[in-house]
């Protein structure tokens, strides 16, 4: 590889940063909230409670295990963790369903709070 031909990969990945990054910034209302949800989501696992567990507490089949209550957490960061790699791969071609997947962050965080 020639020293013009380092000089223009190096270039084409400096364009491809900025290209993404003002992708990300066309998008950032819409990323904002699900990181939000997401830190949420963090501070769920890293302090459980059964106060948090409520999406089940009024069932007469209750009963708080903070072993199952930290894997089904770990497990919700993980789906979300890859629903959000999904919106952002799809906000080049798809960029509906990329905001849609995105503020979808709104109504979940709603159901975890129990403001629904």
């Amino acid at each position: 590889m020639g020293i013009i031909e380092l000089k223009m990969f190096k270039e084409k990945i400096r364009q491809s940063i900025t290209e993404t990054f003002k992708l990300l910034g066309q998008f950032k209302w819409y990323i904002l909230p699900y990181i939000a949800f997401y830190i949420v989501l963090i501070s769920f696992y890293l302090s459980p409670s059964p106060k948090q567990y409520n999406i089940w507490m009024n069932k007469e089949w209750f009963v708080y295990d903070k072993s199952i209550y930290l894997a089904l957490t770990k497990l919700m960061l993980v789906i979300f963790a890859l629903l959000f790699l999904v919106g952002t791969s799809n906000m080049r071609n798809h960029p509906m369903l990329a905001k849609i997947i995105f503020l979808s962050s709104l109504y979940f965080i709603a159901v975890f709070l129990e403001i629904l």
